[in-house]
C-alpha cells in the first residue's frame, strides 16, 4: 500500500498541476492514498500495477457495481509516473484495465474526470468513453468541476 501510495502522489501531484490547488497539492505526503487505498481494498476493488524494469510506473483502481441490470466498472484511479506518459504506456494499461473489468463481468465503466484535464479527458475519448454530465464537487476546500 506505501508503495502503491506513494507512487500515486508522484503522479498524482504531477497529473494536477496548474489545475487544482498548489497549496494541497504541495501539501501531501507519500502515504496520503494509503488509508483510501485499504478502504478500497476493504470494499472488494481491484489494484493493478504497471512496472517497469522492477519500477511501479503505475497503478489504478476500480470496483464493480450493479445498475439493476448489468454488473459496471467504476474506474476510481489511474496514474502513471510523469516520466512514463506519451509512449503508449497508457494505452497498454487501459487495456489491460479492460481486459480484467469484462472478465469480472462489466458491461460498462464509468468514471470522473477533472472538466479541466484535457490530457486525461483526450486519452479516455480515444478509448471509447462518452461525456454524460458536469458536476461540481466539494473536495478540499476546492469547488472542481468533473465530467
Amino acid at each position: 500500500m506505501e508503495k502503491v501510495s506513494a507512487q500515486i502522489a508522484v503522479s498524482y501531484v504531477s497529473a494536477y498541476k496548474g489545475l487544482m490547488d498548489e497549496t494541497y497539492l504541495s501539501s501531501l505526503k507519500t502515504d496520503h492514498w494509503v488509508p483510501i487505498l485499504q478502504e478500497s481494498v476493504k470494499a472488494g476493488d481491484t489494484c493493478l500495477i504497471a512496472e517497469s524494469a522492477g519500477l511501479m510506473i503505475g497503478s489504478s483502481v476500480f470496483g464493480t457495481a450493479y445498475d439493476g441490470n448489468e454488473r459496471f466498472a467504476q474506474w476510481h484511479a489511474f496514474y502513471l509516473l510523469p516520466e512514463f506518459i506519451g509512449f503508449g504506456i497508457g494505452h497498454w494499461f487501459f487495456e489491460k484495465l479492460e481486459r480484467e473489468m469484462i472478465m469480472m463481468g462489466c458491461k460498462y465503466c464509468i468514471l470522473e474526470v477533472l472538466s479541466s484535464n484535457s490530457r486525461a479527458i483526450k486519452f479516455y475519448l480515444s478509448h471509447g468513453f462518452h461525456k454524460l454530465e458536469t458536476f461540481d464537487i466539494e473536495e478540499n476546500g476546492m469547488t472542481l468541476t468533473c465530467d
